[in-house]
């Protein structure tokens, strides 16, 4: 269940995900836009979220898969070590039964093979050792000459062995295979052979082990039973059970030996299979022999007991990997803070090109990163380039392009200042004496070439605070802060002796006439002291020109 969750998780993020952002209908790619909402930190955050929750599931199916494959060759291991231990300690336990009816054997050979002396053996036998259950002899017809007390092998079948007949030498304990003996009970036989004094075969004395019931054999078997769901069965050469945990199945055949050999990839005996392409009912089999009797131990372990601990394995791998997780989901979120800091105040700084304080705050910002460093840079640049743009534009939007003086728009700007900084003001208009004849004389160039020598005139009497403007054809004012009546005078006298005692080339001498008026003394703003400082303009004009007229 987890493998699957895994799995589902692993392809969504892999597949789905790159698969659906590559949509390419108009519909749903409106859908998906990201929307101008989404800020650079919330965007790191996202991907570097997407990506270690990616790497975090992909690290977390790979080491699922990986404690899979380890289980399960872990396990192949183990239940092949178990069969062949099982298998050693049966061969060892036959042997060494066989090892104790070849010391009787030769004792009964001893003793001339008298009857009373066989019991007797037998009775030190049964003493010496539980591994037997009864004991017989049987001489070269097959007939039982001796058994020991309480052996029942009457209308028995027992096992022959041809080559002990024939009077072969037989180096390897003989080991029967399962059969019925008295009362019907399946049991095996250990036998090794008898011979006459004269070293002729007699026959052979015969160990016989019950294979059900609390017999020696089974309670040694028993022992040997593992856990964790693994269970073993022996089977002899005609694939009838020898051991079984469930006692009903031992004397029946195995039908499935030939099956459970045939199977190299869960016995170990070639490349292992990937675990999901194992089926959960399939067991892993490991197969031993027991050399002393031509037995088969199988030993067997179902696959869902392999992988049964899979699942805590990997929540632990979890559960140790938080800790490295949650740290990296604080890391990246500090960073991403830290990263798009700079950028989201410059964004907001460009977003006010307008606001002198926010391009002051431009050089506060920490650009700590090479993008974020070359982004303060250039808006910085671009302020700057921004700022002389505008004031140059500025500047040619309230100068008089021809005398370089203020115009109207300029003059304007300038009184606004004054007025707000509640000061007094001098106010002296200019008009040019007979400038019409002059144009109509000389022409309007030379005109021109006139009214910018008055103009140079004008603001080398001005003061640097004074204001000059060209208000339109010959007529100039100069507004002087900070100056009182008497002042202006003084200074509308001194300017006009300066353009009277001027010689204009080819044009000659040109005069000037001045009106002069005094804020707050004269009108109640600046505009109405302009007023009245053209109205004594006109009327110097009127009392004859080339002079300064003051308000009353």
């Amino acid at each position: 269940m987890f493998q699957m969750v895994l799995r589902k998780i692993v392809w969504i993020s892999t597949i789905a995900l790159p698969l659906f952002s590559m949509i390419k209908i108009p519909r749903f790619r409106r859908m998906f836009t990201l929307r101008r909402s989404v800020n650079l930190r919330s965007l790191i955050l996202w991907l570097c979220l997407s990506f270690v929750f990616l790497v975090l599931f992909s690290s977390l199916h790979a080491a699922y898969r990986v404690q899979q494959g380890l289980l399960l060759e872990q396990s192949v291991r183990v239940n092949q070590a178990y069969a062949e231990r099982l298998a050693h300690a049966s061969d060892d336990f036959l042997r060494s039964s066989a090892a104790v009816l070849k010391s009787a054997a030769l004792d009964i050979t001893a003793g001339q093979l008298d009857v009373a002396v066989i019991r007797e053996e037998f009775k030190q036998v049964m003493e010496v050792t539980k591994a037997f259950d009864a004991l017989v002899l049987v001489d070269v017809s097959g007939s039982v000459l001796a058994a020991s007390p309480g052996a029942v092998f009457r209308n028995v079948a027992l096992p022959l062995w041809p080559e002990l007949f024939q009077g072969k030498a037989v180096p390897e304990p003989m080991v029967a295979s399962a059969f019925q003996g008295g009362e019907g009970r399946w049991m095996t036989m250990v036998a090794t052979p008898v011979f006459a004094p004269d070293g002729a075969y007699a026959g052979f004395i015969g160990g016989g082990m019950y294979l059900q019931s609390r017999s020696a054999l089974q309670e040694s078997l028993d022992k040997l039973s593992y856990e964790e769901g693994t269970y073993f069965r022996i089977v002899d050469g005609s694939q009838t059970i020898i051991y079984h945990p469930e006692q009903s199945q031992i004397g029946t055949t195995a039908q499935d030996v030939a099956t459970v050999t045939e199977q190299p990839q869960i016995t170990g005996r070639q490349s292992l299979p990937e675990p999901d392409e194992i089926n959960p009912d399939q067991e892993l089999v490991s197969v031993a022999a027991i050399p002393a009797a031509g037995w088969l131990v199988i030993a067997q372990r179902p696959t869902e007991r392999v992988f049964a601990n899979t699942s805590e394995l990997l929540l632990r791998t979890l559960l140790l990997a938080l800790p490295v997780f949650a740290l990296s989901l604080l890391a990246i979120w500090y960073l991403s803070g830290l990263i798009a800091s700079p950028l989201r105040q410059l964004a907001t700084a460009a977003a006010n090109l307008d606001n002198h304080a926010d391009f002051r705050r431009i050089r506060f910002v920490k650009g700590w990163y090479v993008e974020a460093a070359l982004i303060r840079q250039g808006l910085m640049q671009s302020f700057s380039a921004i700022g002389s743009r505008i004031r140059k534009l500025y500047q040619q939007g309230a100068t008089d392009p021809l005398t370089g003086t203020m115009n109207r728009r300029g003059l304007d700007a300038a009184l606004e200042e004054m007025t707000d900084a509640e000061q007094s003001v001098a106010v002296v208009m200019i008009d040019v004496d007979h400038f019409k004849a002059v144009n109509d004389r000389f022409g309007h160039a030379l005109g021109d070439e006139v009214l910018k020598a008055i103009a140079e005139l004008i603001m080398t009497q001005a003061r640097r605070e004074d204001v000059v403007a060209r208000l339109g054809g010959e007529e100039f004012v100069v507004v002087l802060p900070e100056t009182g009546l008497e002042a202006a005078g003084q200074f509308a006298e001194r300017l006009r002796r300066a353009v009277a005692q001027t010689v204009f080339e080819t044009v000659g001498s040109v005069t000037v006439s001045l009106g002069v008026a005094c804020y707050p003394e004269h009108g109640n703003d600046l505009y109405e002291a302009l007023a009245l400082a053209d109205a004594a303009l006109y009327r110097a004009k009127a009392d004859g020109r080339n002079r300064v007229h003051q308000v009353e």
